[in-house]
Formats: C-alpha cells, structure tokens, sequence
C-alpha cells in the first residue's frame, strides 16, 4: 500500500491525533529551544541539570558550584534532589549532546511530554473506546495553564518525571505488565515524591478492578512497594546522600513537621487542621491572601468541577494538592512556573475517562468541545502577569506571539559569537541568563559569585531574582568600570 493509500485509510481520529501532536511539538520545541538561544533560559533550574547530566555521563557525582549563590553552599545535584532521572538520560547525553550541547535537555523534555501525550490519547481511547475522546485529551493536555506556565522554568524533573503517570497507566491497562513494571521500577527513583503519588494511583487502579481479584492483588502488590520506596527514600537514600552539615532541605512543611513522619501524625491528630491548611493562608504575610484559592478557581474554571460527578478521581490528586499546599513556600501553592504540571498531566485523563462514560456521543463532544474552550481561555487569561497573584516569570517566554519573542533587546547572535573565545576549560562565573549555556563546565558559578573565576560573562541589566537590583548593579560596577 503507498503512503497517500495507508493515510486514506488510517482512522480520522488517529489521523487527527497525529497533527495535534506534530504541531503542538513543533510549537513546543520552537518555544523552548528559542528562549534558550535567546538567553531567556535561566540559571535554576536549567544550570545545574546541564552540570548534572554531564557529570553522570562521565560517572561522576562532583559539587555543582553553582548552588552556592543560590543556597549559599556547595552541594552535588543529588543532594539537590534524590533522583535518578538525569542518570537514565545518559545514553541520550551520548547521542545528541555533541550536536545539541545545551538544549539537549529541552529536546528530550520535549519529547517525554508527546510521550505522555500519546498515552493519554492511547489510554482515554482504550478505555472509553472512542479515538475522538483520545484526541481531545490531548488537544486538553496540551492547552491547559500548567502545561504553558512550566515553559518559565525552561527544563524540570517534574516536567519529565510527571509523564511516567500516563505512560505506565497505558501500559497497565493495556495488560503490557512487563513494560509497566520497568515504568513504575523508573519512577520510584526519578524524584523522591514519586512514590507517594503512585501509592495514590493505585488506591484508584484497585477501584476500578476491584471485581477482578488478580488485579486487586497485584494492585495491592505495587501500592505495598510505593509505600516502601516513599519510606526507603526519606529514611535511607536521602540521609546517605546528604553531608551532615548541610543536610536535605525540601522537605519544606513546618506547618506538619520536620519529616514526613511527623507530617503524617499531625494530618492523624489534627484533621481538621489539615483540610484547613488546604485553604489558608499560612506563612504569615498577608500579600499572600488568595494564592491558594487562586489555584482552586483556576483549575476549576479549567474543568476540574467535572470531577465531582465521579468523586473517586479526586484520589489520584490527594498527594499533589497536600505537596502544593502545605508546603512552606506561597510560590509552590500558585499557578506559576511548574508548580501545577502534575495537575495537568493527570487531569486530561480523569475528566475525559469520566466524559467517556456518558452514552451521547454529542453530548460527549459538546462537554470535550466546552472543556478545551475553557482550558484555552483560561490559559490566555492567566498569561498576562497582571492577572496572576504572583505574576512571577518573564512574560514573553510563554508567549511565541509577542514582539519580543524573537526580537531580544540585545544582539544575541553576538553574545553567542563572543561566548565561545572562553577556553573549555576556563573558570568563569556568569550571569543567571548565561550560565545556562556554559554550564557543561567543571568549573562554572552564578554572578555575583566570582571565586577563582578567569573569566566574567554577565547581562549589565538586573539577572538575578534571588540578588536585589540595587545589590545586582553594585556587584556590576565593582567588576567593571564603564
């Protein structure tokens, strides 16, 4: 059969799905490769992960140095975060790093997001059996704020991390156990709050086969080992990679406890406490008054409110709502950055598998058609900072239509020209924007931190969130004299 003779005959829907994902791919890698080549890429995350990932890929674990202006000392990237998942990437390092250096990470961060893409459209289509209510979950995965807002963080384990989800519910359903293990095996050890999110999962996935006592069991098996890892992690893994002056820091719930020990026993004591840290507002500075219900209307607003026609999906989300909210940081409660991506990577799947279940199929498409409309509108809504609580971010890196987007207010073709005089393996200390890009360096640290820094590459213009504008412009001045 000829090409033009086998797309004939390719299901519409399918047909479809496969232009959904070509041209929100393309838009993605435009929009991610272009912030980096256009130096909107920021020191944290996307410094560090480049210095990880070529450290693992030359079986090395050595101090990332630039932590210490961040956080004030010097850490690796394992005591950052306990996880595996820059390790699994390593044979990817191999094969596209020597041509695409630093944007290697967004390409693949990319590519695990179509990933999940294609389970969610695979999933909601095996279990619903309508192809049309796949690609509608992915049209809705696609368009919903989370998924946009992470393009301010340029490149994140969660991101990646959160496609496992799909993928091995793809892979479950459709009785692939072997493959499902190896998913589940990885995302045990791809961030240290995994496990606790798949305990969860499971406690639907028993539900849903509940009359089939063999899935129970095995159901039982994998929520077993969830609790076990979670526990493993916090007890073990972390406090073995951790220096003792320095000990692990993000596990960051005051309000619960020092440890997730603790946490569990005040949410057993004081229940009625917990549900309300849900709501409140509890760092104590009144300008983060409505953060948290922020959130709640986003979402809502977006179509969560069909979760409570089936109330047992509001199980998957019990863990990543509890993380956002009771975290000691207002930023993680907002709708910034990457701090809702889970949300978006699950919920495609929960309100269209609940939409599947109505007999109608024009009442089927008329809620998918609303559900898209609504995630779109509310995406549009939320970009503009103006609207947002935090309004945290640089504007233009979301938005490919602005002006600005590909017309920086600096030469960056020359900025690139300039950046590779510095020899390989030259010490150099460089600004929040730059670093990014020069991060595949033993030594490399973050402006204003010079050290024993040969050479100094820096934006005159504030760079750095985490140093005041005034301080960032002295620190310019005592480098240079204009």
């Amino acid at each position: 059969m000829n090409q033009a003779g086998l797309i004939n005959s390719m299901p519409k829907h399918k047909l479809a799905f496969y232009l959904v994902m070509g041209l929100f791919g393309a838009l993605f890698c435009i929009i991610s490769v272009a912030n980096h080549y256009y130096f909107r890429s920021t020191a944290f995350d996307y410094g560090p992960y480049n210095y990880a990932l070529k450290d693992y890929a030359h079986f090395r674990i050595t101090t990332c140095y630039m932590y210490k202006v961040f956080i004030g000392y010097d850490i690796t990237f394992l005591q950052d975060h306990f996880s595996l998942f820059l390790m699994y990437l390593v044979p990817f390092y191999w094969l596209l790093n020597w041509l695409t250096g630093t944007y290697t990470l967004l390409l693949i961060q990319t590519a695990f997001i179509l990933w999940g893409a294609q389970a969610t459209y695979k999933l909601v289509s095996l279990k619903t059996g309508d192809g049309w209510l796949g690609v509608g979950a992915v049209i809705y995965y696609f368009l919903l704020q989370g998924r946009n807002s992470s393009f301010d963080e340029d490149c994140n384990i969660i991101i990646m991390c959160a496609c496992f989800v799909p993928v091995f519910l793809w892979y479950f359903e459709s009785k692939k156990y072997v493959a499902a293990f190896v998913i589940f095996l990885l995302s045990m050890f791809s961030r240290e709050d995994m496990p606790l999110w798949f305990a969860f999962i499971f406690l639907l996935l028993l539900w849903w086969h509940r009359k089939d006592k063999k899935l129970v069991y095995v159901c039982l098996g994998y929520l077993a080992a969830s609790v076990v890892c979670f526990i493993l992690t916090f007890k073990v893994f972390i406090p073995l990679t951790q220096d003792p002056k320095n000990p692990y820091s993000l596990f960051n719930y005051g309000a619960l406890g020092d440890d997730p020990s603790q946490a569990l026993m005040h949410v057993i004591k004081h229940p009625i406490d917990t549900i309300e840290l849900l709501f409140r507002n509890h760092s104590g500075d009144p300008v983060n008054n409505g953060v948290k219900m922020e959130f709640y209307w986003v979402y809502l607003v977006s179509g969560a409110f069909v979760l409570f026609y089936r109330p047992q999906y509001l199980i998957w989300f019990v863990p990543l709502i509890a993380q956002k909210m009771f975290n000691d940081e207002p930023v993680r409660w907002s709708i910034e950055s990457y701090y809702t991506v889970q949300i978006a990577t699950l919920l495609p799947l929960a309100l269209f598998l609940i939409v599947g279940e109505l007999r109608s199929k024009p009442l089927r498409y008329s809620i998918i058609t609303i559900l898209c409309i609504l995630a779109l509108g509310v995406t549009i809504y939320e970009a503009n900072p103006a609207h947002r609580k935090f309004g945290f971010g640089n504007a233009v890196k979301r938005n490919i239509f602005a002006t600005s987007f590909f017309n920086p207010p600096y030469n960056s073709e020359a900025i690139h020209r300039d950046l590779k005089l510095i020899p390989a393996d030259a010490h150099i200390s460089a600004s929040a924007s730059i670093l990014p890009h020069l991060s595949q360096r033993k030594y490399i640290y973050e402006f204003p931190y010079i050290g024993d820094a040969e050479y100094v590459a820096i934006f005159v213009f504030h760079d750095f969130f985490k140093v005041p504008s005034d301080q960032y412009t002295e620190a310019v001045y005592k480098q240079f004299v204009f």
